[in-house]
């Protein structure tokens, strides 16, 4: 009975994304409604893709749960009657400024992607993108040629009152993508860009990982152990850098409070030259979400440290080979309409005496659970030098 219940209100848009150009918002994807048969918001706080208690529920189910959709069954087959797909049109508009110069794009499609998610059979479910190339690329879609980007194969099982998984990726979302349930960084922070605050994620969205993942979690904790590449995440040898990702959830009166913290701490070697690196930082963060005079509010913050590396062995989180990396993140934001999201942010990045400091104003209109439209603004501050970036965002998902 628990488990049907959990599948009627377990939702349509867990997230997991990243893009030929760059990770997307695009968590509350219509596959994952079509198999579940429950509304995107069923699964998401405010709006996508940041995570309620249903959402994760459903992530940590490895995206297996389902609803009125017919089951195709056999002796150890269980797939969904239909392959669910989605396809993400998204239009946007860029204003930059540097030192007084400005640069206005238009970019008709941002993201050009078909994202295949949903189960695979009764304890295991997948997400994978398929882009269509442009652009120079990213780790996650190397060359911008096209091809999968942002896999994640997911597997789980129920042990009394426990979730047990062990999970593969290959993503732009930070070493932790095999379970990621919080949303300060990672996909499930990408309301109005609010993730590009994150000093963790900062650190681990650089550059793609790939990486392999055990965890143990249950309504209140959970826990994972990993094996990473946080070098382009091309999966270049076996050398792989260990991994601890903690993250909590208890409820206070009408607030759900989230904590966790992350180390990774060891070292991978590097595709092109052969030798090896130090994968080394740790990092800790914390959300608030709740209602107060019918308004949602949530509060994201984060810190992260990453030593440096030296002449001999460089850290890939930093680099300097003579002053720690370190910096934090704040954001808040607000929904005083049922259509309505407001955010303002701060953060700062810090080497030795280098430092940016940012700023993140935004706005959006959620025209249906499936398309929204952004307005945000920026400001990153290194030293004398200030880069300006105004975004008007359109995202809809089919």
């Amino acid at each position: 009975m628990k488990k049907t219940l959990l599948s009627a209100a377990a939702f349509a848009t867990v997230a997991v994304s990243a893009v030929a150009i760059a990770p997307t918002t695009s968590e509350a994807i219509p596959a994952f409604a079509r198999q579940t048969g429950a509304a995107c918001l069923s699964c998401h706080f405010q709006s996508f893709p940041t995570l309620n208690a249903f959402g994760r529920a459903f992530k940590k189910g490895s995206f297996t749960d389902m609803g009125d959709q017919a089951l195709i069954e056999d002796d150890e087959l269980g797939i969904p009657a239909q392959l669910n797909i989605t396809a993400m049109i998204r239009p946007q508009f860029v204003k930059t400024s540097v030192a007084g110069v400005t640069t206005n794009a238009i970019n008709a499609t941002a993201d050009q992607v078909l994202m295949i998610a949903g189960r695979v059979g009764e304890h295991t479910g997948a997400f994978a993108e398929v882009s269509f190339g442009g652009g120079a690329g990213t780790a996650a879609a190397p060359g911008g040629a096209g091809g999968f980007g942002n896999v994640q194969l997911m597997n789980s099982w129920d042990m009394g009152d426990l979730k047990v998984g062990a999970n593969f990726y290959n993503t732009g979302f930070g070493e932790d993508a095999g379970l990621q349930l919080m949303s300060v960084w990672g996909q499930h922070a990408g309301l109005m860009g609010g993730g590009a605050l994150s000093i963790n994620g900062s650190m681990a969205m650089a550059q793609g990982t790939a990486g392999v993942s055990a965890w143990v979690a249950n309504d209140t904790v959970a826990v994972t152990l990993g094996l990473v590449d946080p070098s382009a995440g091309v999966g270049a040898s076996w050398k792989l850098a260990p991994m601890v990702r903690v993250q909590s959830f208890f409820d206070v009166g009408d607030m759900e409070i989230g904590a966790g913290a992350i180390v990774v701490s060891g070292q991978n070697q590097i595709a092109a030259i052969g030798t090896k690196q130090d994968a080394k930082r740790y990092g800790v963060d914390f959300q608030i979400q709740g209602e107060a005079a019918d308004m949602q509010y949530g509060v994201y913050a984060d810190y992260a440290s990453a030593s440096a590396g030296t002449l001999a062995t460089a850290n890939v989180y930093n680099a300097s080979t003579v002053s720690s990396r370190t910096g934090y993140s704040l954001r808040a934001t607000i929904k005083p309409t049922h259509n309505m999201v407001f955010l303002a942010g701060m953060g700062q990045d810090k080497t030795g005496a280098a430092k940016t400091d940012k700023i993140l104003v935004g706005a959006e209109y959620e025209m249906y659970q499936n398309g929204v439209i952004a307005l945000t603004y920026g400001a990153d501050k290194a030293g004398a030098v200030t880069t300006k970036t105004t975004k008007l965002d359109f995202e809809f998902l089919m």
